[in-house]
């Protein structure tokens, strides 16, 4: 199974699509913490996307290889299946109460990266912080861009939130080089005694804290995250 980290993103293949979490109008905008304490968080996975079942269901399948290895370690990767590097984003939703993934292509793991080092230190972690995601693009654009904005800072924590949905074996397809040789012969994958589907919507449950409802409101006017603390740099 191909993880990384931040700096060895370069080192892997192209981009793609979807996730839990999304905004669907442009210059829509939610608020979110991101779940992460510090950029040691930040971990990429390499995927594939093949059609599975009978209604042929794109879905996400773990790269049994890193960019290093033989093309023979990943059997997807011999016949020249495309390896997409990803980032999945768990956030907490603040409008809906709720743990999402925000499937992102390799183009945000430099922008969260900054992001965790203008906002945690010895301190702090990042998500202690609330901040806005906008979409500035419309529906289907694929010159869409993000902007994240700084919104507000408390002391939630982590295990203050909802648990964290599994992405191996919930969100991405966690198989075998058995698994996919008998996919490229058969078109799909053995059957299992308990299907594996995308993870549901975790909500708080109603003992959690409830002071991030109204979290970073009626703040005014919004700071792009990583123009705090620099100077003549780009926003993102």
């Amino acid at each position: 199974m191909a993880r990384f980290a931040v700096d060895q993103a370069d080192k892997y293949g192209g981009q793609g699509g979807g996730g839990f979490f999304g905004i669907a109008e442009d210059k829509g905008v939610k608020q979110v913490r991101f779940m992460y304490n510090t950029v040691d968080d930040v971990e990429g996975m390499s995927v594939h996307k093949v059609a599975v079942g009978e209604e042929g269901k794109e879905r996400y399948v773990n790269c049994l290889r890193s960019y290093d290895d033989p093309l023979d370690v990943c059997p997807f990767c011999r016949e020249h299946k495309q390896a997409q590097a990803r980032l999945f984003i768990p956030v907490y939703n603040i409008e809906e109460d709720a743990v999402q993934i925000w499937d992102r292509g390799k183009t945000m793991f430099q922008k969260m990266a900054s992001v965790c080092t203008r906002y945690t230190n010895d301190k702090k972690n990042l998500v202690n912080n609330v901040f806005e995601v906008e979409r500035n693009g419309k529906p289907k654009d694929k010159k869409t861009t993000y902007e994240i904005y700084f919104v507000s800072e408390d002391d939630t924590e982590i295990e203050d939130l909802p648990d964290l949905p599994e992405i191996l074996g919930g969100f991405v397809l966690d198989k075998t080089a058995e698994d996919m040789e008998y996919y490229l012969e058969e078109g799909d994958f053995p059957p299992t005694d308990d299907e594996e589907e995308k993870p549901e919507v975790r909500r708080r449950d109603s003992e959690r804290p409830s002071r991030d409802r109204n979290a970073g409101r009626d703040t005014g006017r919004r700071t792009p995250a990583t123009a705090r603390g620099r100077r003549n740099e780009d926003k993102f």
